[in-house]
């Protein structure tokens, strides 16, 4: 009982899901009912008004501060209330969160060379068959590159998971759909996850690529999307929107945005300089995506071997 709650992945505890809000909400008026109708009811009076007064004033708190938690999504998941990343994954006495400085490798894409940023944790011995959550970065990629700083400081202070980050440059809707179907097939040898929960899709303020487009259009590929608020629209089909993160220069959100994204939730972010940029977004993704996770016995091609 207890491995089960240690193992929890506190990343997948949404906190400004409508149900989280809701469930609340319904507790502390379930919780009221009970105080009055319990009053002379308890066997022991004393420790039964006690307790149930406490809950009760405990959820009524509670539901107010969940209901401006979820418009502001200043925690959106356990792991961010509680500063912790996604559970580690183990493997024959190896840690697969080992941090420290990743690496830009080159690999062969399915239309040219492509950029990809590995964590330390993805080379640290016993990783074999951990794959880790991807970012799909719709701009460049280098090694002095200021995102790759961000990505390692996010990691080491835990507060991303250790991540992938594959640089497409600023494609359109299909071919990052398309990219990101080949990531997850075993010719890109890359360790990444293949579910949307371990998916989010990227890009920098200033050029051609619209992240938040993107993921809406998809919402069955992509969790998380952070970047300019270009063609926003409804999500597309009945599924779980994608979390967005709208980042501008100077000027606000567009007041209309989260209407425009409904059901989706938005949150503005505007940035202070140009070097806030990969900071701001690693850290809200960060704590938005699942962390690794063993890849099944019969799909690790791609998880047992890292591009060199």
């Amino acid at each position: 009982m207890f491995s089960g709650v240690l193992a929890l992945d506190t990343s997948a505890v949404r906190l400004v899901s409508p149900w989280f809000v809701g469930g609340v909400a319904v507790l502390a008026a379930v919780s009221c009912v009970v105080v009055v109708l319990g009053w002379r009811r308890w066997r022991h009076p004393r420790a039964g008004r006690t307790a149930s007064v406490l809950a009760a004033t405990a959820l009524v708190v509670l539901t107010p501060a969940s209901v401006a938690n979820s418009a502001g999504s200043f925690y959106p998941t356990l792991a961010a209330l509680l500063g912790t990343s996604a559970p580690a994954v183990s493997a024959a006495g190896a840690r697969a969160d080992d941090t420290g400085p990743g690496t830009v490798r080159t690999v062969a894409g399915p239309h040219g060379p492509l950029p990809v940023y590995l964590p330390a944790a993805a080379g640290a011995p016993g990783a074999d068959g951990v794959v880790f959550p991807v970012v799909e970065w719709l701009g460049p990629l280098a090694a002095d590159d200021p995102l790759v700083d961000a990505l390692d400081r996010a990691i080491t202070e835990h507060r991303s998971p250790p991540v992938v980050v594959v640089a497409t440059g600023p494609v359109g809707a299909d071919e990052a759909a398309a990219l990101r179907d080949w990531a997850v097939g075993s010719a890109s040898g890359l360790p990444v996850r293949r579910d949307r929960a371990g998916w989010a899709i990227a890009g920098p303020i200033g050029h051609t690529g619209c992240p938040l487009s993107i993921a809406l259009g998809r919402p069955t590929d992509w969790a998380a999307a952070a970047g300019a608020p270009c063609g926003l629209t409804a999500p597309a089909g009945p599924d779980a929107p994608p979390a967005l993160l709208a980042v501008t220069a100077g000027a606000a959100t567009p007041a209309d945005a989260a209407s425009l994204v409904s059901p989706a939730q938005l949150t503005g972010y505007v940035l202070r300089d140009g070097a806030d940029a990969p900071g701001a977004v690693i850290g809200w993704l960060g704590s938005r995506l699942t962390g690794p996770a063993r890849a099944p016995t019969n799909d690790r091609a791609g998880a047992d071997r890292v591009p060199s």
